[in-house]
């Protein structure tokens, strides 16, 4: 036995002598420098548009990308009347988004793009570099002919029961034949909520009532649908979006918005889509930076990511009834966890772009 001890010990010293010669790997990554980042999507839709500004984070830094916002810059929509368009990054004011300044750049007055013009975005950072995109042109999207929800019902066994089924949304778009038609579909839902604040006190949350009616808009985050008419010149049949949970009898405000896009938009984010796919195995393809279409005016040599789009939108409503007779849904009872109180004074439902004391339309 002690001959077994010691070829053990000899093992365990080799072992520790070997994991402490072994040198990281560095795969030698050229991205030591940080990167602009510029993303904006402008509709027709007349309302306060947005452009978002960040930089990226380097390969060796620790910082995260989602905090290194950009502040001071100066932001101008062109288009090709000459008209200009100024963004601010005063996130406090009317219906912006409450957020960190230097990251939401909002149009100073709400705008509505025109299909068949041609629009340029620009910015100017503080350090007085001049970014500019691609001219891009505004191409029509044709309506949502239909929208189809299938229930669905989900049997598992008993210990494994959380839903007892939900629907499937499809839409049917009858687009313009002997053209090349390319889509975009994002969607939210709209719920009344209950909690218009919440406060610390000590090891426990206080939250607030709202003072009247208060809807929010819930957006189905990483969701990116994309589709072409390459094959299907004319008509868009049964297109599966989404799925709607059946969590309760109450009605279900979907919102799906229809963006046109232009080729080139449609093949950036098709790639983006594409790589967001990958599973991180040992032969998925390597990540990389996906080239969009900005440019240093001055050093056309200098990295920039993100993309500026301009879509025509069509915007559609769909009210799911979900009071169905059987089966029930396991509909959750509303209540608050124990370290949280309840507090007796209301708060008033503020306005910002998630949020609004007005009832959506069509609303029941």
């Amino acid at each position: 036995m002690k001959w077994q001890s010691k070829c053990l010990l000899i093992f365990f010293i080799v072992s520790l002598c070997l994991v402490a010669c072994v040198e990281p790997f560095d795969p030698k990554l050229k991205s030591d420098v940080r990167r602009l980042v510029i993303e904006s999507q402008l509709t027709t839709k007349l309302d306060y548009q947005y452009v978002y500004l960040t930089y990226d984070a380097p390969y060796t830094s620790d910082a995260s990308v989602f905090e290194d916002y950009v502040s001071g810059a100066k932001v101008t929509l062109r288009d090709n009347l000459g008209n200009e368009f100024a963004f601010f990054d005063d996130t406090y004011q009317d219906n912006a988004i409450r957020a960190t300044v230097g990251y939401n750049y909002r149009s100073v007055e709400k705008i509505q793009l025109v299909v068949g013009r041609s629009y340029q975005l620009f910015v100017e950072t503080f350090d007085k570099k001049t970014y500019s995109s691609t001219i891009e042109k505004v191409v029509p999207v044709p309506k949502i002919e239909k929208v189809i929800t299938e229930f669905f019902e989900i049997i598992p066994p008993a210990f494994l029961k959380t839903e007892r089924g939900g629907y499937n949304v499809s839409i049917n778009v009858k687009d313009i034949p002997g053209e090349k038609n390319f889509y975009k579909w994002d969607w939210y839902n709209v719920q009344q909520i209950e909690w218009c604040g919440e406060a610390r006190s000590g090891s426990s949350s206080i939250v607030y009532p709202c003072c009247g009616n208060c809807y929010e808009k819930y957006f189905c985050k990483n969701c990116l649908e994309l589709g072409s008419d390459r094959l299907i010149d004319g008509n868009i049949f049964n297109r599966f979006l989404t799925k709607i949970p059946y969590d309760a009898n109450s009605n279900y405000y979907l919102v799906i918005n229809q963006y046109s896009l232009s080729e080139n938009a449609y093949k950036f984010w098709n790639t983006v889509k594409e790589q967001s796919k990958a599973s991180g195995g040992l032969f998925d393809p390597t990540p990389k930076s996906i080239r969009g279409n900005f440019s240093n005016v001055a050093n056309s040599n200098e990295e920039v990511l993100g993309y500026f789009t301009v879509s025509d939108i069509h915007e559609e409503i769909v009210i799911i009834d979900r009071n169905r007779t059987s089966p029930k849904p396991f509909e959750s009872q509303k209540y608050l966890p124990p370290a949280w109180r309840r507090s007796s004074n209301c708060v008033t439902c503020e306005e910002t772009y998630m949020r609004t004391k007005f009832a959506p339309k069509g609303w029941r």
